[in-house]
């Protein structure tokens, strides 16, 4: 029992340091003052990189209490934040004003904080609200994050309360709430299948296209949507049988098809949370192409404001995540395409030239 309570210990004696000078004199907390807390609105837990705020009331006794005090001369509310959640701001209102805050930090990276304001008196002054806004580091630890109030009507140096609530927080001046640290909620974007029409792609066959069949398994919408696809030598982009649906992208190339390839890069707005999209690129096979093929098509995607080249880089090194996609083309150029006739071809074409058959990057809806 001793080894379990051994580091709430060494906070609490840390806690009663900061809060007592040396000239102080240790006031005890009164049980005629309640405290009470909790998270302001939904999800009940901290996200890493966002803000929350915690409602913190102190209440007065009941005038049917036997000693409780008619007012109190002021009012004193003590906190101790764990670590990677920090104090922000903090709003308050009548009785407690005038109000101020100080806090400091704990040898265990936990953050304390006293606040004094005006006291508690009877009818509609019978309780204090303060509300505090604290923020959640990116790299807050993940996990149970526990909250400890406490309240008193003692001058910050003097008070214990927050220290005896520390290691015991059963007395109605202490409060005490474990709430979990999560990871912030997050776009995943991923290239759920590709697929390409015809099966063989030839040359100035204006029916050629690659679908891209993309979605986001996250929790939360995307910032935007970036489709990068490099195009390889031979492969021209057809803007006028290109499309996207449900959402609606804008695309541009830059590069040459003659040369090291185009890329065709398409962007939309977010995509929200489970849903999916479709983008289909319309392609102008040239006779330069390699061929039989099959030829590589690398696509990635990203979230942000906007594409990023680096992730397509990334992918053409490394196509196995997610949000990368290889896709491999088969091409062929028929015989009688550079004669006047094909009688000079009869017998030599192949007529089902080698290939890949349609294929996916292994994701399903």
């Amino acid at each position: 029992m001793l080894l379990r309570l051994f580091p709430a210990l060494l906070v609490a004696a840390s806690v009663a340091l900061y809060c007592m000078s040396p000239s102080s004199v240790a006031a005890e907390p009164t049980p005629y003052l309640g405290a009470e807390l909790g998270l302001i609105g939904a999800p009940s837990a901290f996200q890493r990189g966002t803000e929350r705020r915690i409602s913190t009331f102190i209440r007065k006794c009941a005038p049917s209490v036997p000693g409780c005090p008619g007012t109190f001369a002021r009012s004193g509310l003590y906190y101790r934040l764990p670590p990677g959640i920090t104090y922000v701001s903090h709003a308050t209102y009548a009785p407690l004003l005038p109000l101020t805050c100080t806090f400091d930090v704990a040898p265990d990276g936990s953050q304390l904080i006293a606040c004094g304001g005006g006291g508690l008196s009877g009818g509609m002054y019978n309780v204090g609200s303060l509300e505090l806004r604290v923020a959640v580091a990116a790299n807050a630890p993940l996990g149970a994050a526990r909250l400890v109030m406490a309240v008193d009507d003692s001058l910050p140096g003097e008070s214990t309360a927050l220290a005896e609530c520390l290691v015991d927080s059963l007395p109605n001046y202490c409060a005490e709430r474990t709430y979990p640290i999560e990871a912030a909620p997050a776009a995943d974007l991923f290239i759920d299948q590709m697929g390409r029409h015809p099966e063989v792609f030839q040359p100035d066959d204006l029916t050629s296209k690659i679908m891209v069949f993309l979605g986001n398994r996250g929790n939360a919408p995307s910032t935007g949507i970036h489709v990068q696809t490099h195009l390889p030598p031979g492969f021209q982009w057809n803007p006028a049988t290109s499309s996207a649906t449900p959402m609606q992208m804008d695309c541009s190339k830059t590069g040459s098809w003659q040369t090291e390839g185009e890329i065709v890069t398409c962007s939309g707005g977010a995509l929200a949370a489970e849903r999916y999209t479709d983008l289909i690129l319309g392609i102008r096979p040239r006779a330069g192409m390699e061929v039989p093929g099959p030829l590589p098509v690398v696509v990635a995607v990203n979230d942000g404001a906007s594409a990023d080249p680096g992730t397509l880089l990334a992918c053409a090194d490394d196509p196995s995540p997610a949000h990368c996609a290889w896709y491999e083309v088969p091409t062929w150029i028929p015989c009688a395409y550079e004669r006047e006739s094909g009688i000079y071809c009869d017998g030599f074409d192949v007529q089902a030239p080698v290939g890949l058959s349609p294929q996916s990057v292994g994701y399903e809806r």
